[in-house]
């Protein structure tokens, strides 16, 4: 019996339930490439189908391919885990002198800098590293190092400054990485726009997809930046099964792979124990220790599983935002590749998915309808700077203040609490729920108290006088 007889039905049952143009997934067992399935389009308006070879952005999945090329360097005795960032990288400085003192460069790959959740401090910010690590010792570290786990792409711009010091560069690495498993990734965005690519498909939610804009990720891109096909995607499943591979030596795998940091539990009673390493998250998965690679951001969605000990893993991606449905393929492919009685991941996660998106969508309406008070200063437009954030600017926009900050364009209310709120959709965001503090001379706003990421670390946006 082929137990992979009705992935092309699942596929286009995911694909119509999530509005998806275009999904592929493929099956690993007993270390082999067992199966591999497409359904879709990788262009929709032309009509372009998705293919077993068409590249796609994994995204996060960078993460841990980052992890393992670090560890060869480790091997090769170019680089120590415990050896300070700010050894490596010249100028380096995070806002806490203890993280500047002592983060190394296993606490950037654990997200334990103290750095806060979040991705404004790069999000559409200047496509350079540099520029970033330049915004880093004006970035609240709330936290404190090695106090939580805390996800955040600038610890992963770090390290990519850190293969520099090892004599490399992060693109070459991540080619020296894959070639053994013949795959050619596409680290530079110009290589994937010109590769006969999946193009990715948003917003959030189960609207009708809107072709989103290409990003350059060059400013984080051992966090996000690899792009391959399902196909290649599938051999680093097959390498994983096989602890290493042909990519890295089995006793530094199992260093990377060691879990070190709790992670929160899961909501499914068959996942349990949520770690990370060094190169993985893990759960114990229906009683069997399972790796999961993940990424997912605008236009793209990735997913990998792998329990080595079953010799099995399961990948899948597709091409629209912050869908759970390369989640629930691999989790429906990992069921099958294993044998067991398929869990119903499809319900689940739509279940999911959708009462996500009420809560956020209640939330949002709730706010909007809180009572509105007087503005505190008659003086409010201008251009405010804060130097990680950068500039947000407030206009008048049908005869009502707006905040323009990046690509995101919102309302303006104050509140009788004293908060001037900024709700709404942005680009690429169904719900934003802001909160701002102004402070005030006389009858002008001077400067804001305002964090994206963090509102409980507020940032000073300071005024600044147009000339």
């Amino acid at each position: 019996m082929d137990r992979f007889a009705d992935v092309d039905t699942l596929l286009a049952e995911v694909a119509g339930q999530h509005r998806i143009p275009g999904l592929a997934a493929a099956a690993i067992v007993d270390g082999q490439v067992a199966h591999v399935g497409v359904h879709g389009w990788r262009d929709l308006e032309r009509g372009q189908p998705m293919t077993a070879d068409t590249p796609s952005r994994w995204y996060s999945i960078s993460k841990p391919l980052t992890a393992l090329a670090l560890a060869k360097l480790v091997d090769e005795g170019k680089l120590r885990w415990e050896t300070p960032v700010a050894e490596l990288v010249p100028g380096l400085a995070f806002s806490d002198p203890v993280a500047t003192a002592l983060a190394d460069v296993a606490d950037c790959l654990l997200h334990c800098t103290g750095l806060p959740s979040g991705d404004w401090t790069w999000w559409q910010a200047p496509p350079h590293p540099r520029v970033l690590l330049q915004r880093l010792p004006h970035v609240p570290c709330p936290a404190g190092l090695r106090k939580g786990y805390h996800y955040q792409n600038l610890g992963f711009t770090i390290l990519g400054e850190v293969f520099k010091s090892a004599g490399t560069d992060w693109h070459s690495a991540m080619q020296e990485l894959l070639s053994p498993l013949g795959i050619k990734p596409l680290t530079r965005l110009e290589a994937f726009v010109a590769a006969p690519r999946a193009l990715g498909y948003g917003p959030n939610g189960f609207s009708e997809p809107v072709r989103i804009d290409d990003f350059d990720f060059e400013a984080v891109a051992p966090a996000s930046a690899v792009c391959g096909s399902i196909r290649e995607l599938a051999q680093v499943a097959c390498a994983l099964v096989a602890r290493g591979g042909s990519i890295l030596p089995e006793s530094r795998w199992a260093e990377v792979v060691q879990p070190r940091v709790a992670l929160p539990a899961t909501p499914w009673p068959e996942m349990q124990q949520p770690c990370a390493s060094l190169a993985s998250r893990s759960v114990v998965y229906r009683g069997e220790w399972m790796m999961q690679w993940a990424g997912g951001w605008c236009g793209y969605v990735s997913h990998l599983l792998a329990i080595p000990s079953r010799g099995i893993a399961a990948c899948a991606l597709a091409n629209r935002s912050a869908s759970p449905a390369a989640e629930l393929l691999a989790l429906c492919l990992i069921d099958r590749a294993a044998g067991w009685n398929p869990l119903p991941w499809q319900q689940r996660l739509l279940e999911q998915k959708q009462a996500l998106r009420q809560q956020a969508q209640q939330h949002l309406r709730t706010r909007l309808n809180r009572p509105r008070a007087a503005w505190p200063a008659k003086d409010i437009y201008g251009r405010f700077v804060h130097p990680s954030y950068g500039e947000f600017t407030i206009i008048e926009t049908e005869g009502e203040p707006h905040l323009h900050f990046r690509h995101v364009q919102l309302p303006l209310v104050p509140r009788d609490d004293g908060s001037i709120s900024a709700d709404g959709a942005g680009a690429g965001f169904n719900e934003l729920c802001w909160d701002l503090h102004p402070r005030i001379e006389g009858n002008r706003i001077t400067a804001w108290l305002f964090n994206p990421d963090c509102p409980a670390k507020p940032c000073c946006f300071e005024r600044v006088e147009d000339t």
